[in-house]
């Protein structure tokens, strides 16, 4: 604090505030202990396999990641699967440091470069092609016949009619309308996926070896889905730019890895 300010009439004893800040000790050594926690449950369930070079010279990079569910029990992710990120995040990088390729970065939302990223879909941003992203999608049916990706932050769609087509049921049993469905992208119990990336040889820029930095993140969920619900407000007044950026920095990497290329110029 600086020399003109004051403490407001609550916290103007010393003793008062050195009390409250133990209990603010307490509480970020339990929050600590929570991250560790649900770092190692996430990692009990998901594992970097192999990493595959299928091409590595001046025509460019090519090669594939595979992720894998180590659990017998259930598919990866699970609970609320529409919600659940858990992506590769790929750099790859010349000798002198330079990025050559980049796939499952953010927009400056925070956002991947998906489909439902604003900055995608206002075109100032390119589609990620190469975005490998175990996030299941809703898909709700349209009233014009043909389905297309939604972000549904509650049970039922409050689209526009004339977009989505409206249920002909009651949602009271079913808890969501038979016009939506849920596109699972995730993992069987002891299975695996591959994920393929290809590097132009254009984009390289001759200064060899090559590296890839290769992360398989999680987040509990996307940003969009807060842009979805920010009319209704958040707690403790908080912005949905607050928010989102507290979900940012709330993401974990669970394993990383490493590799080099030997290209054959």
């Amino acid at each position: 604090m600086g020399e003109d300010d004051v403490f407001p009439p609550l916290w103007e004893a010393p003793d008062d505030r050195y009390h409250a800040r133990e209990i603010l000790e307490v509480q970020f050594a339990r929050l600590a202990v929570a991250r560790e926690k649900r770092l190692e449950l996430l990692r009990n369930g998901y594992m970097l396999g192999e990493i595959v070079v299928e091409e590595a010279d001046s025509r460019g990079l090519a090669f594939r990641v595979e992720v894998k569910n180590i659990t017998d029990g259930h598919n990866v992710p699970t609970g609320f699967t529409g919600e659940r990120l858990v992506w590769l995040d790929v750099t790859v990088l010349d000798a002198a440091g330079k990025v050559v390729f980049r796939s499952g970065d953010r927009d400056p939302n925070g956002d991947l470069r998906d489909l439902h990223s604003r900055y995608v879909h206002n075109g100032e941003l390119p589609l990620d092609p190469y975005l490998f992203n175990l996030q299941s999608r809703f898909v709700v049916s349209q009233g014009r016949g043909g389905e297309r990706e939604a972000v549904i932050p509650i049970p039922f769609t409050v689209t526009a009619l004339p977009i989505v087509r409206p249920s002909t049921l009651s949602l009271i049993l079913t808890g969501e309308p038979t016009t939506e469905r849920n596109h699972r992208q995730g993992i069987e119990p002891l299975g695996h996926r591959w994920a393929d990336y290809e590097v132009e040889g254009d984009a390289l820029t001759g200064k060899a070896p090559y590296r890839a930095v290769i992360k398989l993140n999680a987040q509990m969920i996307p940003v969009n889905l807060i842009a979805a619900v920010e009319r209704v407000g958040f707690d403790y007044n908080m912005s949905a730019r607050q928010l989102a950026d507290a979900v940012v920095r709330g993401s974990e990497t669970l394993w990383k890895k490493e590799i080099t290329f030997e290209t054959a110029e």
